[in-house]
């Protein structure tokens, strides 16, 4: 899953947030997990966890890949892996080699 959502907001990109995706959006909530499913502090890469009224409930007749992707709890398990500077996030990796989308397989660039 690469889109769950609008979750990021860009209202003032500075020097400081140059190549940043943006802010979190106040309605939504993240956490950046590593490979044991614990919290990453600032400035360290992590996996992109996401939960907001905005973030989809699932895969369309697919539970099988909404239970894969969506936690209990509503977290949806983004695949990205992102890292958090002041607030400021950064799309760095994928943790998933390959997105599927409109019945298109899409590589991530280390496999190409």
């Amino acid at each position: 899953m690469s889109q769950p959502g609008f979750v990021w907001n860009r209202k003032v990109l500075t020097l400081r947030s140059s190549g940043s995706v943006g802010q979190l959006d106040p309605n939504c909530e993240c956490m950046l997990l590593d490979d044991d499913g614990k919290e990453v502090p600032d400035g360290q890469p992590g996996e992109l966890h996401v939960r907001g009224p905005n973030i989809c409930i699932g895969y369309w007749r697919n539970p099988h890949a909404t239970r894969e992707s969506i936690s209990p709890d509503g977290w949806l398990k983004s695949g990205d892996v992102a890292i958090v500077k002041n607030g400021w996030f950064w799309i760095v990796d994928r943790k998933k080699v390959r997105v599927f989308c409109s019945n298109c397989t899409v590589c991530s660039s280390d496999t190409l």
